[in-house]
């Protein structure tokens, strides 16, 4: 069964479960949903050299992160618009330790496609008898990486609306980016799709919201410098406010109490502390 409108309060997994599980892989979305507090998936995504969209931070191989297929350190940059689906999904990127995330459990694991997680996902809501999440999903697209690491924002949005059309969810998807005219592209393709503006510098909420052209339906700041009244800004202009990432139970429950709509995390196994009346 689909969350079909929005939770009361949006706790999102992000990158699925990055502090317990390797970032943004199926093992991860699926730890994520093992806890019942969960209501959305946040991941990232590229494109491949066949035109593929790939559950991934970054357009390239992590060198911490991954390996190359013969289990090599990666030394060299490598760019997923230049490999196939098919050849990134023999890059491991599950098993060496994070340094920053040392509850992270290694295990085997490679970049999925997005149809791919859509896929898994479903299979593992219905074995749990689980309501379907949402999913919130980050566009990583930056006009200085345009043609070297990723396509045009035209062609990126395109390839990633084919994906949600031919999963048939498109009313569980919230799709979100730095850039604004990325947004602006989306939104002029399909005006009913929700989207989130992120923002690493909150504030200004007026003259950004002018920029775009529109107002989004979510306001997605960096928690660190977000305040009482950069929430009160956001709310002003209709936006929902989830901000991220994080992780300290204490600003959880802090931002729960200024007024924020979600909470997207890396550690989905706090928040039933952070609910907890302190």
């Amino acid at each position: 069964m689909p969350l079909t409108t929005a939770p009361a309060f949006d706790w999102q997994g992000h990158r699925g479960a990055r502090g317990l599980l390797p970032e943004n892989t199926i093992p991860a979305f699926l730890r994520a949903l093992s806890y019942v507090e969960v209501t959305t998936l946040e991941l990232d995504v590229v494109i491949s050299a066949d035109r593929r969209v790939i559950v991934s931070h970054d357009p390239w191989m992590e060198p911490g992160i991954c390996q190359s297929p013969s289990g090599d350190s990666i030394t060299a940059e490598v760019r997923l618009i230049e490999l196939t689906a098919a050849e990134i999904a023999r890059y491991d990127c599950g098993q060496l330790p994070h340094a920053r995330f040392p509850e992270q459990l290694s295990r085997p694991a490679h970049k999925p496609t997005l149809a791919a997680v859509f896929a898994a996902v479903d299979r593992y809501c219905v074995q749990q008898n689980r309501p379907s999440p949402r999913y919130n999903i980050e566009l990583k697209y930056q006009a200085d990486w345009e043609p070297a690491l990723v396509p045009s924002r035209e062609v990126f949005v395109d390839l990633v609306l084919d994906d949600v059309a031919a999963w048939g969810h498109p009313e569980l998807v919230t799709l979100q980016c730095f850039d604004p005219s990325t947004l602006a592209v989306i939104h002029a393709r399909d005006s009913s799709l929700q989207l989130a503006y992120l923002d690493e510098a909150p504030g200004g909420i007026a003259k950004k919201m002018s920029q775009i052209g529109f107002v989004p339906a979510i306001y997605s700041p960096w928690e660190v410098k977000l305040t009482p009244a950069i929430i009160a800004e956001a709310k002003a202009v209709g936006m929902r406010v989830i901000p991220w990432t994080v992780n300290d139970v204490a600003r959880m429950r802090e931002l729960r109490s200024q007024g924020v709509d979600g909470i997207i995390t890396d550690y989905p196994n706090r928040i039933a502390e952070a609910v907890d009346t302190p």
